[in-house]
């Protein structure tokens, strides 16, 4: 018999309902409502493009509105505390979020962006070891890891790299592939694209000095836990790290 109870929250889903409780705040988020409708239809939407599946109410406008009173729960800003029975998830992009509105408008509206223009199988889907979900949720995570190998821009990358400085190495630790396996190693180097997708302009194509070359251990850190490393924080651990030896 096929399971067909919806799956918990995402992330991006929780993203979306942040950022229209944020503009709704006293709100009573009535399901019949013309806005909590518009919202459910478009949570709907993101649930799908990530791949989720269930019963034939995933999401619905009850859910939508229970979720939305969730968050009351966590506001200073209201006596009334609104429903309790919410999940961690939600207290995590509400201390994440809930003072940087202008911030968690960018990530939603490049959520609903990705959404409009591709379907969830046009998304590669990555092992789950490999994909660490950034703060703006798994959707926009993907959409950077296929940035990241796309084989043109990291072609590129590599080359001019090459021509600069005569061999490739991380640009955090300095380790390279081909000075330490020899042949073997030739030309074998990660590409980490350092521009959130949430932070680009639509339309707006990879450049060769959005990308950094890293080792597999140190891209393997900066996506290890949200949020990720910089460049910058890579470095400086690895210094902190070298200065205690």
């Amino acid at each position: 018999m096929t399971d067909t109870r919806n799956p918990p929250w995402t992330r991006d889903e929780l993203l979306l309902a942040l950022d229209y409780y944020l503009d709704n705040a006293d709100d009573y988020f009535s399901p019949t409502g013309d806005g909590v409708l518009e919202l459910t239809a478009k949570i709907s939407k993101v649930a799908k493009a990530i791949g989720l599946t269930g019963s034939d109410t995933l999401r619905n406008a009850n859910g939508v509105s229970m979720k939305l009173m969730n968050f009351r729960a966590h506001d200073p800003n209201h006596d009334t505390r609104g429903l309790s029975r919410g999940n961690k998830l939600e207290e995590v992009v509400w201390a994440e979020f809930a003072d940087n509105p202008a911030a968690l408008k960018m990530v939603v509206s490049t959520i609903l962006d990705v959404t409009q223009s591709a379907s969830g199988d046009d998304l590669p889907v990555f092992p789950s070891d490999d994909q660490i979900e950034a703060r703006e949720g798994q959707l926009l995570t993907r959409v950077h890891r296929y940035r990241e190998r796309n084989a043109a821009i990291v072609k590129r990358k590599k080359a001019a790299y090459l021509k600069k400085y005569g061999h490739l190495c991380c640009e955090a630790c300095g380790f390279g592939f081909q000075a330490t396996y020899g042949d073997r190693g030739e030309g074998f180097i990660e590409c980490h694209h350092t521009k959130p997708v949430s932070e680009l302009v639509t339309g707006e194509k990879t450049k060769l000095t959005d990308l950094v070359l890293l080792c597999a251990n140190c891209h393997r850190m900066i996506h290890a836990a949200r949020p990720w490393w910089s460049l910058d924080e890579l470095r400086a651990a690895l210094s902190a790290a070298a200065a205690q030896e």
